[in-house]
């Protein structure tokens, strides 16, 4: 009995926290969606590089090892 309260509990809790989370962000989402609509289809963006950081080493390429493979066997083989 006591655990068909508690999970009760939990999933009138959890329905609570989902509603109240659909109550704020469906405002935002509707005028994110205006937004949208009104927005034209291209965007200029202007930036300024303020600072550049190399460390040792970074994008070094590593020669990989190659190791032979036999080529697989043309033609017929035997059933199992």
């Amino acid at each position: 009995m006591l655990t068909t309260t508690l999970f009760a509990f939990a999933v009138i809790l959890a329905g609570t926290v989902i509603a109240s989370a659909l109550l704020r962000a469906l405002p935002h989402v509707s005028g994110l969606r205006r937004a949208l609509a009104a927005a034209d289809a291209r965007m200029e963006m202007r930036f300024r590089i303020a600072e550049t950081v190399v460390s040792y080493d970074d994008g070094k390429v590593v020669a990989l090892s190659i190791r032979a493979r036999p080529l697989p066997q043309q033609g017929l083989r035997a059933a199992a």
